[in-house]
């Protein structure tokens, strides 16, 4: 039985950097490619010193790095270098996936870009990641996920009205334009095993984030409303699904139809919040929101947050306290899903045991793995360029 994963036997060239283009590639990696990172000799990929831990910046392999690296091969090539061009070449004709996310133009002013690659190797499958496309009046311009978060709309309806919009707090535009690449590449290459020809996919982050705003876009598009802040408001817009304070933090409940409403009314033990004629149906409940959740968090107020979880999890009521990410991590779900890969001290240059957060998804067989722990910088450069078929004047040359 052939159990290998999907993408065993691949090769990809990854030229991208900091979030999205890294994240896109080590997704293919985990499904098996052999994802080989081209990065400058002089520090890398800038994420690599992307931390406000010193030490780990200090020794070029910041978590925001490694998080994204996993599986990889890292060669370190100044592409100023003719030689290094050259090698670069040849790893890119040897490839069946390049990925880079280079300002528009950049890599072919190289003499790498796709056009020159793909004349000299039809199936190649490229994929290009920017800010906001290959084309158009904004092609050129510079983008990182704040300034994305912002321009594609997605603060304007995050934070409170009180206090105004707000960035989610972790790279979610970068995040999303990663899963969009790497979905993209694997269609591309599924149309490449039907047809035989290549591809040049076009990946601009704030396409991403509008695809993956698409209900709240239609909202202005179809019904013409544009949203606005909504706090922690649920989209159902019941004031059963929104925060509420506990004894020792926060809850977020999302009590969204009558029976569930019914559940957390016993499981407080509420009785009155449905006897009340103020909360007979949910346009008296909506009418009387401010009454309802001072006596939803009176009740709440009562009983700590893992407690008041339990509880209502058990009544049916979807409910989460708003942990951090050690007490997420804590959770014996994830345990169960093997999500996260424990490293020792030998592992990543960092002489410390760590954990990186695989795929989101799990295979009956052959499906996601991290097996090798995020390269230090140009650590793999020598045996990558042998395998490439340069003798021993050439990588000389080339690491030069």
């Amino acid at each position: 039985m052939d159990d290998r994963q999907p993408f065993d036997g691949l090769k990809v060239i990854d030229f991208t950097r900091v979030v999205s283009g890294p994240y896109a590639a080590a997704q293919l990696a985990m499904l098996g490619a052999d994802v080989i990172k081209i990065e400058s000799p002089d520090g890398g990929d800038e994420a690599r010193q992307m931390s406000p831990n010193a030490e780990l910046a200090a020794r070029n392999m910041a978590p925001m790095y490694m998080a994204c690296a996993v599986n990889k091969r890292s060669v370190a090539l100044d592409l100023k270098n003719p030689a290094a061009r050259d090698a670069a070449e040849r790893l890119i004709l040897a490839a069946d996936v390049v990925m880079e996310n280079f300002r528009p133009g950049v890599i072919d002013r190289l003499g790498l870009g796709y056009a020159a690659m793909s004349a000299r190797k039809p199936d190649l499958v490229w994929c290009s990641i920017s800010g906001f496309g290959q084309t158009g009046p904004r092609a050129g311009s510079a983008a990182y996920d704040a300034r994305l978060q912002a321009m594609s709309g997605l603060m304007s309806i995050t934070g409170q009205p009180e206090s105004g919009p707000v960035r989610a707090g972790y790279a979610v535009v970068d995040a999303a334009t990663g899963m969009a690449a790497a979905f993209a590449t694997a269609a591309a290459l599924v149309q490449r095993a039907r047809t035989g020809r290549g591809q040049h996919i076009d990946v601009p982050m704030l396409d991403a984030a509008l695809s993956h705003m698409a209900p709240s876009v239609a909202e202005w598009s179809v019904a013409g409303v544009t949203p606005g802040l909504s706090g922690n408001q649920g989209t159902s817009g019941r004031p059963t699904a929104n925060l509420f304070r506990c004894r020792d933090g926060f809850v977020m409940m999302a009590a969204n139809n009558e029976r569930q409403y019914q559940a957390l009314t016993a499981a407080i033990d509420a009785p009155a919040l449905v006897e009340d004629p103020r909360f007979q149906d949910w346009e008296s409940r909506k009418a009387n929101t401010g009454t309802l959740r001072a006596l939803i968090e009176a009740a709440f107020m009562e009983h700590d947050g893992a407690a008041l979880e339990a509880t209502l999890d058990a009544a049916g009521v979807p409910a989460s306290r708003v942990r951090d990410i050690p007490a997420t991590l804590a959770d014996p779900q994830i345990a169960h899903r093997g999500l996260m890969t424990a490293f020792d001290t030998a592992s990543g240059g960092i002489g410390q045991p760590y954990a990186l957060v695989g795929a989101p998804f799990s295979f009956a067989w052959g499906g996601p793995a991290i097996t090798r722990a995020p390269p230090t910088l140009g650590q793999d450069t020598e045996t990558v360029l042998a395998e490439a078929g340069l003798d021993q004047a050439a990588i000389k040359a080339a690491m030069s």
